[in-house]
C-alpha cells in the first residue's frame, strides 16, 4: 500500500499536469502527430512535383508543355496565338529582346515565351507556381530528375548564374532543367534538339 506522502504527490501532480505520467500513463502524442501531419504533407508535395514532372516531359515530345500554354507547340504557333491565350501582349517590364513573360498568378504556373524571326515560338520557359512552390519545382532535385527520368543526356554548368543545366531529349526536342544553388529546379526551357 502506498503511504500518504508518495498518494498526496501523485494526486498534486496530476492536478498540475493533468494526467499520471508517473502512475504509467503516456505521455500526450501531440509532437508526434504534428511531426507525422508534416511528412504527410511533404509526401503530398512531392507527389505534386512528380506529377508536375512527368506531364511536363510527356508534352514535350510533342513540342509543347502543359497547364495554360498546352497547344502551344514549338515552331508551329505563332506569338500572336500566345497572346490569345495568355491575353494581350505583356505588359512593359514582362518583355524583353527575348522572351515574352507571363508570371504565375493564384494557382497558375508562370511562363515565357521566346520566338523565331517568322514570330513562331522558338522555346517555352516554365516557372512552376510561387505559392506552394514545393507542390511543384521546388520539390525537384536532381537526384529526383535522376530517379524519375534516368541520367541526362547532357549536363552543362551556367558560369554566369552559377547554375546547372540538366538535359534530356525528348524526340526532336530537349528540356532543360535548370537547378540553382539551392538544389532544386528553377525553370525549366523546351526547345527544339540541337
Amino acid at each position: 500500500m502506498l503511504s500518504k506522502k508518495p498518494a498526496a504527490r501523485m494526486v498534486s501532480a496530476f492536478i498540475l499536469t493533468g494526467s499520471l505520467v508517473g502512475a504509467g500513463a503516456s505521455l500526450p502524442t501531440e509532437p508526434v502527430e504534428a511531426a507525422s501531419t508534416m511528412d504527410s504533407a511533404s509526401a503530398i508535395a512531392k507527389d505534386h512535383a512528380l506529377t508536375t514532372l512527368h506531364e511536363i516531359h510527356n508534352k514535350a515530345f510533342s513540342g509543347e508543355m502543359p497547364y495554360t500554354a498546352m497547344g502551344l507547340k514549338i515552331n508551329e504557333n505563332t506569338q500572336k496565338e500566345v497572346y490569345e491565350t495568355f491575353g494581350p501582349s505583356p505588359e512593359p517590364g514582362n518583355t524583353d529582346e527575348t522572351f515574352d513573360y507571363y508570371h504565375a498568378e493564384m494557382g497558375q504556373p508562370g511562363f515565357a515565351f521566346a520566338y523565331n524571326a517568322d514570330k513562331t515560338i522558338s522555346q517555352i520557359r516554365y516557372f512552376g507556381t510561387n505559392v506552394e512552390r514545393d507542390h511543384n519545382l521546388g520539390s525537384i532535385t536532381p537526384k529526383v530528375l535522376g530517379n524519375q527520368l534516368g541520367s541526362a543526356d547532357e549536363i552543362r554548368h551556367i558560369s554566369s548564374t552559377n547554375e546547372i543545366n540538366y538535359i534530356y531529349k525528348t524526340g526532336n526536342y530537349e528540356l532543360q532543367f535548370i537547378v540553382g544553388e539551392n538544389q532544386t529546379v528553377d525553370h525549366i526551357n523546351l526547345l527544339e534538339a540541337k
